[in-house]
């Protein structure tokens, strides 16, 4: 097993937790999918980074988001700062 999975072990934790709690009318995500969405999130938000996303990769961020429950995860983070 390597390192990379080791950390997915925690955020695929957390994810189903969320998902639990607040993942209603969402696809539940296997674990090798979440995996697979969270490297392309990071690829894209990387390329962000270097220069401006088109109007394609930034819905593409928005629905990978989504999926993965980041945004429900933010709004929580936010409430209790």
């Amino acid at each position: 097993m390597n390192s990379s999975s080791n950390v997915y072990d925690y955020y695929y934790e957390n994810y189903l937790i969320l998902y639990n709690l607040y993942g209603r009318g969402r696809p539940r995500l296997k674990r090798d999918q979440y995996e697979k969405l969270d490297q392309e999130l990071m690829a894209l938000v990387s390329r962000g980074e270097e220069s401006e996303l088109s109007r394609e990769q930034i819905a593409r961020v928005r629905d990978i988001e989504y999926m993965l429950l980041d945004d429900i995860a933010e709004s929580l983070l936010d409430k209790r700062g």
